[in-house]
């Protein structure tokens, strides 16, 4: 077969209405590859909502690719940390393919398709039926300690089941080579690993007076965001403490946070009133469409992304940010080390509320710094992330791993 011919590609992921980041990874991606690929999509979101992909493309429930699967060249799987893709575990088991790896650590994911699935995966971590161990990692799970979880992140029968591995940081790379390293089904040339950026175009943030209007909010308030579901991960309230110690010299300010509260992260308003917040903190709660997400973000002057602790993920929210324009506040860790020191501004792994508050004073003060940090961010990611140059670096290394299939078989 010559590079020129179109190769048939499996692309097994969960779409919207399944709520999840990688459904909208996966949209977004869609039609770039499909100017490399013929694509048929398995995913069990019933019927996509997304009519421009219900329209373009055949979708088939991901069971379904039992039956199919010699109809296709490759399967490419997109993997993260969530029940929705228990299915999708299930049939790399015994069709493998490429899989992009959203996150290096599968615990939730397992865990919350099936309780027993997750004890079978960690039998095979491990390698022996320690009980003990099991019980210790089940309670850690539970208690979201995921500091504890992080030396078996999960990923072992991924890796062996699978071709080549997509993933979108080196800090998730070398998470994928230690547990390639240490596998029993050791192969030199299998999987495959690259570092591909994660698509996201230059977003248009229109105008900030308009957006605000549309929410309500004041046109001359100095506006701190956080964005997507708010997990106790993300820091929320010790962004709070910190945002309390602006008030006596930033009385204008608010914090607003645009996305779903979930429950484990407890009432954010009730801590706010304690801090003598009541009248400074907004809460949209879950925003659709992403345009509407975009506009809600849009209206901030600062956003922060902060985790205390990472699993190797990347950030969508972060580099949506970035598209907008928007200055971000990281910490330095994971893959949000790997951001350019001049596109967002990073407060160390211990860092806490003295430090996030004296960069939020710094932010505060300079109108010049966000207008600065927010123009490089927009220039990374449309250097680094436009989804076109992603699907032409996914589709070299599709190529690269047919090629090497097929000579294998010579």
């Amino acid at each position: 077969m010559l590079m020129t011919d179109r190769l048939s590609i499996a692309c097994i992921s969960p779409l919207n209405p399944l709520r999840s980041g990688i459904s909208d990874y996966t949209e977004l991606l869609l039609p770039f590859l499909s100017e490399f690929f013929d694509l048929t999509l398995y995913s069990d979101c019933g019927v996509p909502a997304n009519p421009l992909i219900a329209e373009r493309f055949p979708v088939y429930p991901v069971l379904d690719l039992y039956k199919y699967h010699s109809l296709h060249d490759l399967r490419l799987y997109q993997i993260g940390n969530s029940p929705h893709h228990r299915n999708a575990f299930t049939v790399l088991r015994t069709l493998p393919g490429v899989v992009v790896l959203h996150e290096p650590f599968l615990h939730h994911g397992f865990y919350y398709s099936s309780p027993l699935y997750y004890r079978r995966e960690l039998f095979y971590e491990l390698g022996t039926p320690d009980w003990a161990r099991l019980r210790d990692m089940e309670q850690a799970l539970v208690n979201d300690d995921r500091q504890a979880l992080m030396d078996v992140p999960l990923i072992g029968r991924i890796v062996d089941s699978s071709l080549g591995i997509l993933v979108h940081s080196q800090t998730a790379r070398r998470i994928v080579e230690v547990c390639r390293a240490q596998s029993a089904f050791c192969r030199p040339d299998l999987p495959k690993i690259m570092v591909v950026s994660q698509p996201m175009p230059v977003l248009d943030s229109g105008e900030m007076p308009e957006h605000r209007a549309r929410l309500g909010l004041p046109q001359d308030a100095l506006i701190f965001g956080m964005a997507g579901f708010i997990h106790p991960v993300k820091e929320p309230y010790l962004a709070l403490q910190a945002f309390a110690r602006l008030q006596s010299d930033f009385p204008q300010a608010l914090f607003l946070f645009v996305g779903e509260v979930l429950q484990e992260t407890g009432d954010l308003l009730v801590f706010a009133r304690e801090l003598g917040l009541a009248d400074k903190v907004i809460i949209l709660g879950r925003v659709e469409p992403l345009e509407r997400l975009h506009q809600a973000m849009s209206a901030c002057d600062v956003v922060l992304n902060l985790r205390r602790t990472t699993i190797g993920e990347t950030s969508a929210i972060a580099l949506r940010a970035m598209a907008l324009g928007k200055p971000i506040i990281v910490r330095n860790i994971g893959w949000f080390s790997e951001l350019p020191d001049e596109a967002c501004v990073k407060i160390g792994p211990e860092d806490g509320v003295e430090e996030l508050a004296a960069v939020m004073r710094a932010l505060a003060s300079s109108p010049d710094m966000r207008f600065r940090l927010g123009q490089e961010a927009r220039r990374y990611i449309e250097r680094e992330c436009d989804p076109y140059r992603v699907a032409r670096q996914y589709a070299g290394f599709l190529w690269d791993v047919y090629l090497s299939i097929a000579q294998s078989r010579v």
